[in-house]
């Protein structure tokens, strides 16, 4: 059950409009003798008098329910009526009849200029009670639209009124209508006591509208409490009352109250003969807000019978009706429905832009700051009254001593405004300046990470430029010369002095040429471009093992198999891994490396454990100072972190974190020359 229709049936009571007709006339469902009364009466008051406007008015009551569009009729003709014969009371009247009726069928703008109307006219006639009633009228139909703040403000005007001109049972009312926002927020222990005061209140006037709509709110507080058997019973309770008084708005309330708490119980056929039911009366009533209500109510259940073609529909329909009627609150559940719905059907392009949608409404419903703001209006509320009280039986101690109490208490006021305008003021500039810092701060990281790029990648394609020229220049001499000194040992023959020199120079052309290819593709790793950075790694380390009498060097890798990394990430990396292995080589003095490289959906880690001598990471030398330091810039280009546990004589880790983006995939960087 939506919040908001319980809200509508809480406005009729708290209105103080039953006060207006005989004590006998309910909400009715079709005819009863007092409508028929009312019809026979009608043709009998021809004359443009202010009685014939009375009856319109009681017509339009008593009609509100089972004929909203003939009630709208009688409104229309009784306001014209009395304009003509400038008939403030029977106005104000009329004014907020039609602005209930349009409340309760989700017509909001035009209830709220209605019940604004009103408050005007009651306002002339100096009935400060009525225009306490109107006030508080407006913030149940802005409680209906979420606007809780506003909503409060107006509770809170009204109250003010009703404690200096209204009667206990009203000023009791207007409490349980803050107790109506307490549930919209959350906190339904607090409503649950507001509504429970005003159901057993002591003294206030029985009758059965009022009393389905009591039993139908502390329903629905029980019901948000988890207490379901205590939910039930008032929804009965609700059910049963409004059935014999033939109150259609009421059983509307109950049987969806019914049907959620069936739904819970996983009861799903119960629920949605409750929630049909309720939505064929709804429609019958043209009441838009419980009809978008049920909807979302047998959207969900469809979803819980795994049914998500259906409940689409439902939402579909609930949505478009709740933007027709601006009901923010029905809006978003009908998003979230659809957004559950069309991720059941794996739709999900379709699930993420109504579930952004969602988040796009939910800005406009209540959040902390309201709640704060509520909660403030209340214990300023509190303090003022309190204030008051005592300034009142002050003045009766001490009747001399008023004016210069009050004296005080207006200078207290004017120093406290005049600090809280310092205060906002100095705010306001701090925030101001907060900004630009962040700002300025933004925008400086910014410039680093673009110039640590910049550097890297001149830094790469230098490499490549080198790895190639050496590839191509060099290692073309040293080939050419190879062959040359082959081409020469066949020829003739020669000394046994003469043979060891040229097998000698064959074989330092040779080692020149393998330590050029090696210097070529440490500097252009093609393994890396072709396969990939595990692979990269495992040759980097099976050259080390072979190039090196050093420690023996076991690489493992998980997560890196099925999809590479993006090609910067891989190029940087590897880099950085490269820096590492060298420094382990040439000081660890280990015996055993072991290299794990780790991937999961959010980051890549990578493990660099050795047996060796160790360091102090506050004084790593001067050496191990600037690898560490080039290690650290590369990997703030990456967004990542290094980690390095290391104590002298027990050997060193060093832990590396790189965030990774979801959805990035390797792209191969365009190479400068031939590869290697």
């Amino acid at each position: 059950m939506r919040a908001f229709v319980v809200v509508t049936a809480g406005l009729l009571a708290v209105a103080g409009l039953l006060d207006a007709f005989p004590a006998a006339a309910q909400p009715d469902a079709g005819r009863n003798a007092r409508l028929d009364s009312l019809e026979a009466r009608l043709p009998q008051q021809p004359q443009p008098d202010t009685n014939r406007v009375k009856t319109l008015n009681e017509l339009v009551w008593e009609n509100r329910n089972s004929r909203p569009q003939r009630a709208l009729a009688l409104a229309a003709e009784a306001l014209q009526l009395g304009q003509q014969l400038s008939y403030r009371k029977g106005l104000a009247k009329t004014y907020i009849l039609r602005g209930i009726l349009y409340a309760t069928t989700g017509r909001y703008r035009e209830a709220i200029a209605d019940f604004e109307a009103c408050r005007r006219e009651r306002a002339a006639l100096g009935d400060w009670q009525g225009v306490a009633g109107a006030i508080n009228n407006v913030g149940e139909v802005l409680a209906m639209q979420g606007y809780y703040r506003q909503a409060v403000e107006h509770y809170i005007r009204a109250l003010r009124l009703e404690e200096k001109y209204g009667t206990p049972e009203r000023i009791a009312a207007d409490w349980a209508n803050i107790g109506m926002v307490y549930q919209q927020m959350g906190r339904y222990r607090e409503a649950l006591a507001y509504h429970r005061q005003y159901l057993y209140l002591p003294g206030r006037t029985r009758d059965a509208y009022n009393d389905a709509q009591a039993h139908n709110i502390v329903g629905q507080d029980f019901a948000k409490l988890g207490q379901a058997d205590s939910a039930q019973v008032h929804f009965q309770q609700a059910l049963r009352i409004s059935q014999q008084a033939a109150d259609r708005q009421n059983q509307v309330q109950a049987q969806a109250g019914l049907g959620g708490l069936a739904l819970a119980r996983r009861q799903h056929e119960l629920a949605q003969a409750y929630f049909q039911s309720a939505l064929t009366l709804a429609r019958t009533l043209d009441d838009q807000a419980a009809v978008a209500s049920q909807l979302n109510s047998l959207g969900e259940l469809a979803l819980r019978q795994n049914q998500p073609a259906a409940a689409v529909l439902y939402f579909e329909e609930a949505r478009q009706l709740s933007r027709r009627i601006r009901s923010a609150e029905a809006v978003r559940t009908a998003l979230q429905g659809l957004a559950a719905a069309y991720a059941r059907m794996s739709r999900y392009p379709e699930a993420y832009r109504y579930q952004q949608q969602v988040m796009q409404v939910k800005d406009s419903l209540l959040n902390e700051a309201s709640a704060r703001q509520i909660t403030e209006m209340q214990v300023r509320y509190d303090t003022e009254r309190k204030e008051a009280r005592n300034q009142l039986q002050a003045a009766q101690l001490r009747t001399q001593q008023q004016l210069l109490r009050r004296r005080n208490v207006q200078l207290v006021a004017g120093l406290a405004v005049v600090s809280l305008l310092v205060l906002v003021g100095w705010l306001l500039y701090t925030r101001q300046r907060l900004r630009e810092q962040v700002a300025h701060e933004q925008e400086r990281q910014q410039q680093e990470r673009q110039r640590v790029a910049a550097v890297l990648e001149a830094e790469e394609n230098e490499r490549r430029r080198i790895g190639s020229d050496l590839h191509d220049g060099i290692g073309q001499l040293l080939t050419a010369a190879k062959l040359n000194l082959h081409a020469l040992e066949q020829r003739g023959p020669r000394s046994e002095e003469q043979a060891a020199l040229l097998h000698n120079a064959i074989d330092v052309v040779d080692e020149s040429f393998r330590e050029v290819r090696g210097i070529s593709h440490n500097l252009m790793p093609n393994v890396l471009l072709t396969r990939g950075l595990p692979a990269a790694v495992r040759d980097l380390a099976a050259k080390m093992t072979t190039y090196h009498t050093g420690p023996q060097i076991v690489v493992e890798v998980f997560g890196l198999e099925e999809e590479r990394l993006a090609s910067t990430t891989e190029s940087v990396l590897f880099r950085v891994i490269q820096e590492l292995m060298q420094n382990v080589i040439k000081h660890a003095q280990a015996t055993r490396v072991n290299l794990q490289l780790v991937r999961n959906e959010q980051e890549l880690t990578v493990v660099v454990e050795d047996d060796g001598i160790g360091f102090d990471p506050l004084q790593p030398g001067k050496g191990a100072g600037i690898g560490l330091r080039n290690m650290r810039t590369r990997l703030a280009y990456l967004g990542g972190e290094a980690h390095i546990d290391a104590t002298p004589g027990h050997g060193t880790t060093i832990t590396l974190e790189v965030p990774l983006v979801p959805g990035q995939r390797y792209v191969a960087s365009r190479p400068l020359s031939k590869s290697a």
